[in-house]
């Protein structure tokens, strides 16, 4: 992921049991680092020592790497920015690799600009080195030159590598990242296979931004839908700069940009997403919320400060947040809030995933997991805004029984009776004397004109269609006589509350407020000289 290759980058680390299994899975559908399901094997240099010179704009040819100012670094050293040097590589060939037809040819992949000679024969260029920035022209990232049958033989083969990297502005810990020999190939062809399977979650992003920015523009669940859209934005432009080189041989230049835009991405959608969680399992302010994340954001920028390499400082960066989440939603778990054991579990599987598999995970496993939990919450808010919607022509249905409960009591229809039982007792009660009726477990609170209450059997939903037009149910367990309706007042949030005569305080819900305003105004107009 930040730009290092099993040739020269991992080869000193030894696998776990439980790494190397998911290597050989990765190897098997290859989605390794840099390989190809079924392609011709590469010769990769030796992993040793490696001879180093000084170089010069004005060197025709390999240096003798006997003179007093060469000496010989280990090839995980071997560094050319700021610098101007020669390398002499060694390059072991199978009789076998040399079988078969088609033109060779060697890669060369790293953030430099190089000249290349095989056994004394200069085969190529990529960009130009030089002395300084001036002198030198950026070479693209990966490349590949054509090798004559002729240059090449079984056994040891010698690579002289005259390179510069003076145009980056980030100081690698392995700008090199590979050197390969093999069939002659465009790079990106095969450096693309390993990313392949991440490509396949850019539609889940792709939908996930669309989906979540629509919500937010519609004005539902606005802050949580500006969060997961952000998330989605985060993932999807992490995925297109992550994969941009197996899809174009940029200059090595920008590889500079693109490694920082990959944990920028990375930061930004880890903290969308524990925003997003503050939001939903805390009733903390928006300002205590920000605050929190200000401090994951502080400790992520430590860990990137410090890291050893981007894929250390990406991994960094995603540790850190899960670690954020262990912690909130152990506390979460001690409150008993619902969800929490879940949180958790989730949040230490991921963490040990990283810990365990490291570059592997960011390359596949983690693009896979995001567009698994964005997809999950896609569902969740699909059915939410159903379940809204539906709850909304429910209200709106109440707001026009309102509109003509009001109508009614303005033409001050004649009472009418409804008949009440309790313990046995029947009742017959006149509504014009009902102020409201109130849900209360198994029975009906009513209260009367004359400030008294009275419980009796039943359920709101069962004394709701008994009720005069009059009557409307502006709350789950509230059923209010509208003759009796006073004021409303209108609450920050949006909802409302009804005011009736005998002092009584009723909560309306946010989408019949404007239907009530309107038919409470027009009862005002209608009582006026």
């Amino acid at each position: 992921m930040g730009g290092s290759t099993a040739s020269l980058g991992n080869m000193a680390v030894r696998p776990s049991p439980l790494a190397a299994l998911c290597a050989l899975c990765l190897l098997f559908t290859g989605a390794g680092p840099w390989g190809t399901a079924g392609a011709q094997p590469l010769s990769q240099v030796a992993v040793e020592p490696v001879q180093v010179c000084p170089a010069s704009e004005a060197d025709q040819a390999p240096p003798d790497y006997d003179s007093p100012e060469c000496g010989r670094v280990h090839i995980y050293d071997l560094d050319p920015q700021g610098r101007h040097i020669w390398a002499r590589l060694r390059l072991p060939i199978a009789a076998e690799r040399l079988n078969g037809t088609g033109p060779y040819g060697l890669i060369i992949m790293g953030k430099m600009s190089s000249e290349v000679y095989i056994n004394g024969t200069r085969i190529g260029a990529n960009g130009e080195p030089g002395d300084d920035r001036a002198g030198e022209r950026p070479g693209r990232i990966d490349a590949s030159l054509f090798v004559p049958h002729t240059l090449v033989h079984p056994g040891d083969n010698f690579v002289d590598i005259r390179m510069s990297s003076h145009h980056g502005w980030l100081r690698l810990v392995s700008p090199i990242h590979a050197v390969q020999f093999g069939r002659y190939q465009d790079p990106t062809r095969f450096i693309i296979t390993s990313y392949w399977p991440s490509l396949i979650t850019f539609g889940v992003f792709l939908v996930g931004l669309v989906f979540f920015g629509v919500t937010a523009w519609r004005n539902e669940e606005r802050e949580a839908s500006i969060l997961l859209a952000a998330a989605s934005l985060f993932a999807g432009c992490e995925l297109l700069v992550e994969s941009a080189r197996g899809l174009v041989a940029y200059p090595y230049p920008f590889h500079d940009i693109r490694l920082v835009m990959i944990t920028a991405c990375a930061a930004g959608f880890s903290l969308c997403l524990l925003a997003y969680l503050f939001l939903r399992m805390t009733p903390l302010s928006q300002l205590s919320r920000l605050v929190r994340l200000a401090l994951v954001a502080m400790i992520m920028t430590v860990v990137v400060a410090l890291g050893p390499g981007f894929d250390g400082k990406t991994a960094g960066v995603f540790l850190s947040a899960t670690a954020a989440g262990l912690v909130w939603s152990g506390l979460w778990a001690i409150q008993r809030k619902p969800g929490a054991l879940t949180l958790l579990a989730l949040f230490t599987l991921t963490g040990l995933t990283i810990l365990q598999f490291g570059s592997h995970f960011l390359d596949i496993g983690y693009f896979y997991a995001a567009a698994g939990a964005l997809g999950f919450l896609i569902f969740q808010q699909a059915q939410s805004l159903v379940a809204e919607r539906r709850q909304r022509r429910v209200e709106a249905g109440r707001a026009l029984q309102l509109q003509a409960a009001l109508a009614q009591a303005r033409q001050k229809s004649a009472p009418a009776q409804i008949q009440l039982v309790s313990a046995g007792r029947v009742d017959y009660v006149s509504t014009d004397r009902i102020v409201q009726l109130k849900a209360a477990g198994d029975y009906v609170e009513l209260h009367f004109e004359d400030g008294a209450t009275t419980l009796y059997t039943g359920t709101l939903g069962g004394l709701e269609s008994e009720l005069p037009p009059a009557f409307l149910r502006v709350h789950r367990s509230h059923i209010v006589n509208t003759l009796f309706v006073s004021a409303l007042e209108r609450e920050a949030s949006g909802t409302g509350r009804l005011v009736l005569a005998n002092g009584t305080e009723v909560p309306v819900s946010r989408r019949i407020m404007p239907a009530v305003r309107s038919a409470l105004a027009g009862k005002t107009a209608d009582a006026a000289p």
